[in-house]
């Protein structure tokens, strides 16, 4: 078959050849203003770009991925982000396989992005693509309208949650105590504290607790494990950024499969439990008078995919970040014979009595021991943002770090909460030190995150600290002794919360 000739085809070349160029020369301006404006701005703020963290590949970045993962698999990820901050100033960019990556620690720069210019920085796709098979269609990896509206979906549930429901905290919290050893024997409260909030945060969203203390088997080593695996990989997969399919996943994939299908059931559950109700009874209480998280959502959809993700969202925060919280609690009070000894001086003003709301958040000197556990071994090390638009952040340039930076549209800004909260500077010179009594007269904003800052708070932040100020209080009531069965050091174990790779193994004495 004989092709066309360019004669018989008229003007449409020419045509074609004039729009590619009328295209190009249009790119070229827009390319051109776009950086004329750019350098506008960076002249009328008086930016200086930050110092930089070296990188080998100026293209993807691949040593700094093979650095982090490396350093996650050795738990040394957060000395060694707290030594990159040393070294490279509180502020420093770097490069994230396609991003451009800014590092920082300064308040002011974290207040900026999570905070005062919080609609100009998305969740971005580098956490989506990770967190996607997991969770996709939960509040943590939302933007924009779907963020407000999951936000919006969830607010009412927690503000009328079980965080005064100390009732059924009790009754957790008593097979806690009845799962500890009174014989002196060694006990890794990590794993019981890992089973408490299980058993908690199931009784709070599906209306019936798993009761995996009182029944290991109830919570199946397996399931556990997926849970662990899935969390793991969606870290994994952040680091790795656009390379994670080359990497086999397999293993999370099913891990993933494993959690979806559990959840999955409960939600049809709820599903069919509402679709059978007489309209007389749907009212805001189910028949017992207590307040069900899963059964309120089911009130405002039906979508399985949506209710599927938010329940998870909120079982592996709910479950987790307390877990960690008592973990590397217990771990440093077993290690400091004189604050446990303040805190039972302090526990003895209940006379016995089992606390109420009001009474706990009385008790400073527990909330003195949250919060330098919190400030030494941040539940979550750190978060990030993309930038969807150029910004100018207040610090951060030039050799001293105090003059104004330029970020572009597109770049990827990194806190790690882990560095920030030893920073000398903010924090003393013994930042390092477990010293409860320092919060008698500070006052940390901004530099003291551990359920981040902005609208993007944690939704969850009272429930969880309600929890663990229960759950410490019962157990100095009920133990007058502890005694650390680890000559180790506190060593990280990194996923999506940040804990205790050696546990919190100790003997409690009555």
């Amino acid at each position: 078959m004989d092709l066309p000739s360019l004669d018989s085809l008229g003007g449409i070349p020419q045509l074609l050849l004039g729009g590619l160029i009328l295209g190009a020369s249009y790119y070229i301006v827009f390319l051109s203003r776009n950086y004329q404006a750019r350098k506008s701005l960076i002249r009328q703020h008086g930016c200086i770009p930050p110092s930089k963290y070296p990188v080998w590949d100026p293209f993807f970045g691949i040593d700094v991925i093979y650095d982090a993962v490396r350093a996650a698999k050795r738990n040394t990820f957060l000395t060694e982000k707290i030594s990159h901050y040393n070294i490279y100033g509180n502020t420093h960019s770097s490069r994230l396989t396609t991003y451009p990556v800014i590092s920082t620690i300064e308040p002011e720069n974290i207040k900026t992005v999570l905070s005062t210019n919080f609609k100009d920085f998305v969740i971005g796709s580098p956490r989506r693509r990770a967190f996607g098979p997991v969770i996709a269609n939960s509040v943590l990896v939302a933007d924009g309208v779907e963020w407000e509206h999951a936000r919006a979906f969830l607010r009412p549930s927690f503000a009328r949650s079980q965080v005064g429901d100390l009732t059924t905290l009790e009754a957790h919290v008593k097979n806690l105590i009845d799962a500890i050893p009174t014989d002196g024997s060694t006990v890794d409260l990590a794993e019981l504290f890992l089973r408490f909030t299980a058993d908690v945060t199931t009784d709070f969203i599906f209306g019936e607790s798993i009761l995996s203390l009182p029944h290991p088997e109830s919570f199946g080593r397996d399931l556990t494990d997926a849970c662990r695996i899935g969390q793991l990989g969606a870290e994994r997969r952040f680091r790795l950024g656009i390379f994670a399919n080359l990497v086999p996943q397999s293993e999370f994939y099913r891990a993933v499969g494993k959690v979806h299908t559990y959840m999955e059931a409960h939600v049809d559950k709820a599903i069919q439990r509402r679709h059978s109700e007489s309209q007389d009874m749907k009212n805001e209480k189910t028949d017992n008078g207590r307040y069900i998280f899963l059964d309120e959502l089911v009130k405002m959809t039906d979508d399985r995919l949506v209710l599927r993700d938010q329940l998870l969202g909120i079982f592996l925060a709910g479950r987790d970040t307390t877990a960690a919280l008592l973990t590397n609690l217990f771990f440093v009070l077993a290690r400091n014979p004189r604050v446990w000894e303040r805190l039972h001086e302090e526990i003895k003003s209940l006379k016995g009595e089992k606390p109420t709301l009001d009474k706990l958040k009385g008790l400073k000197y527990l909330s003195f021991c949250l919060n330098e556990t919190l400030r030494l071994y941040p539940i979550v090390q750190g978060t990030s943002r993309v930038a969807t638009k150029d910004v100018i952040l207040p610090l951060g340039g030039g050799e001293d770090g105090k003059s104004p930076i330029f970020v572009r549209a597109g770049t990827l800004v990194v806190f790690h909460f882990v560095a920030l909260h030893v920073r000398k500077d903010l924090w003393g010179e013994d930042a390092d030190n477990f010293r409860p009594e320092r919060w008698l007269d500070e006052n940390a904003s901004w530099h003291f995150l551990p359920f981040g800052g902005g609208p993007r708070n944690c939704i969850g932040q009272q429930f969880a600290l309600t929890e663990a100020s229960y759950a410490a209080v019962r157990l100095l009531q009920e133990f007058s002794g502890i005694e650390s069965r680890d000559s180790q050091p506190w060593t990280e174990r990194m996923g999506a919360t940040v804990t205790s790779a050696n546990g919190a193994k100790v003997s409690l004495a009555r």
